[in-house]
């Protein structure tokens, strides 16, 4: 019985390829670099009174001191750079504006926060070829809504990540067995965990025409990696070619910090354009 091993692969390879290809295809077409270019100068902009927003809520959820540990915690998932950047800024904002939670600037900080998820709805919508039909206040609602879980997930992620470590200790001490060291990592795996669940989020309810959930995966698995290999290596770039300060001067760090938005954008673009090219693939294969 002949070996169909290799043809098998070989037709997964070249199937794959075809749908690399086609989402490339499909990234240039609807514009994907603007898109991305967009949606970092969105998020640039919506970052500060997010922080706001989150403060404020984490503040009540859990408390301030905590929510400043929190916040800690979570530069420590940052590319080095990023965190330089961001950290003094944000800690200084965020501590001017502890006061008032309900007041008219933590919804104005919510209303422009807002502005970086419809961005993003925007470049799914052009991904997944579709008219979003709904109304102008269901959608900014929609946007408004992923805020709050946003700001919701990353409490949450920095409180499992301030836990891991004690959670690591004292199962150290008290288990008969010996934990390995490398479960230290479990804080970057929480933090791609929830990287993924968000953007599954993302792209089943921000397109006017939501996909099933089996449908979008392969294009979150492709972006998560690509994340993971786009931060890296931008890190690693920034560490040995710091030319950047050179270049750009006083104002390096806020063109660091919205090229790796640009670069995150231009991934989550991607993902999406994945699943459209896997689902229009689908469509000509039964048809």
């Amino acid at each position: 019985m002949p070996n169909r091993a290799p043809k098998f692969i070989w037709k997964r390879f070249r199937t794959i390829y075809r749908v690399a290809r086609s989402a490339y295809r499909r990234f240039n077409r609807d514009d994907g670099t603007a898109m991305a270019g967009y949606i970092a100068y969105s998020v640039f902009l919506s970052l500060f009174p997010f922080a706001i927003f989150m403060s404020a809520l984490s503040g009540i959820l859990i408390g301030p001191e905590d929510s400043q540990r929190i916040i800690d915690a979570l530069f420590d998932l940052a590319p080095e750079h990023i965190a330089q950047t961001l950290e003094p800024v944000l800690k200084e904002v965020m501590g001017e504006a502890r006061g008032g939670v309900l007041t008219f600037s933590a919804l104005a900080a919510l209303w422009i926060a807002s502005n970086a998820v419809e961005a993003i709805r925007i470049a799914f919508d052009r991904a997944y070829d579709v008219m979003d039909p709904r109304g102008f206040i269901l959608r900014r609602s929609i946007c408004i809504g992923f805020v709050f879980i946003a700001a919701i997930a990353f409490a949450l992620l920095g409180f499992l990540i301030i836990l891991a470590p004690l959670a690591i200790t004292l199962a150290r001490e008290y288990l008969p067995f010996h934990i390995p060291f490398g479960l230290g990592i479990i804080r970057y795996v929480l933090g791609l965990l929830v990287f993924a669940i968000f953007l599954l989020m993302l792209n089943r309810w921000l397109p006017g025409r939501a996909p099933r959930i089996r449908r979008v995966l392969p294009g979150i698995i492709v972006s998560t990696i690509l994340w993971i290999i786009g931060a890296t290596g931008f890190s690693i770039y920034l560490a040995f070619a710091p030319s950047y300060t050179v270049t750009y001067g006083a104002f390096a760090g806020v063109i660091v910090t919205l090229l790796f938005f640009y670069i995150t954008g231009a991934i989550v673009i991607f993902g999406a354009e994945v699943n459209a090219a896997l689902i229009a693939f689908r469509r000509r294969e039964k048809g």
